[in-house]
């Protein structure tokens, strides 16, 4: 059995708000989880895309599951 730890998400964009902030949209690509064994694992629904300099950059929230 394995404890769902994370949500996997990757920058898709970014916009400005009726109030003229700059806010960001996200991209779910998957799950971090965590194994009986105590390992870190991740599982990815989507393949991530490389940004203008060809870097991969995920990011990790706790997720509500927890």
């Amino acid at each position: 059995m394995f404890k769902l730890k994370y949500n996997v998400s990757q920058t898709s964009g970014s916009y400005t708000n009726e109030s003229g902030d700059k806010k960001y949209s996200y991209l779910n690509l998957g799950v971090g989880i965590e194994k009986e064994n105590g390992h870190l694992s991740l599982k990815l629904n989507a393949l991530p895309l490389p940004n203008e300099k060809g870097e991969v950059w995920l990011n990790l929230y706790p997720s509500e599951q927890e």
